[in-house]
C-alpha cells in the first residue's frame, strides 16, 4: 500500500485546525512523541506506512466523534450549525 505523504500531512493539519486535535493527543494515541509528528509534518522525518495508517484512522475516529457531539448539541438547542 502506498500512501501519499502530502495527503496524510494535509489530514493531520485539517484535524488540528478544524477539529482541535492536538499533536500531543494524536501522538499519545499513536504511541509516539509529539515532536515526531511535528517533524513529519515539516518534512524533516518520515513515518512508517503503518503509523501513517494509524494516524489517519485515529483522525477519522476523532472527526466522527466531534461531529456526533455537535449533532447532540444542535439537537439540545445549545448551538447551531452555521
Amino acid at each position: 500500500m502506498v500512501l501519499e505523504k502530502e495527503q496524510v500531512i494535509k489530514k493531520i493539519r485539517e484535524a488540528k485546525e478544524t477539529y482541535g486535535l492536538t499533536y500531543t493527543k494524536l501522538a499519545r494515541e499513536m504511541g509516539i512523541t509529539p515532536s515526531t509528528i511535528s517533524m513529519f509534518i515539516n518534512e524533516r522525518a518520515n513515518m512508517s506506512v503503518e503509523k501513517q495508517i494509524r494516524a489517519i484512522c485515529i483522525i477519522e475516529n476523532y472527526i466522527e466523534s466531534a461531529r456526533e457531539q455537535l449533532k447532540i448539541l444542535e439537537y439540545a438547542g445549545v448551538c447551531t450549525n452555521e
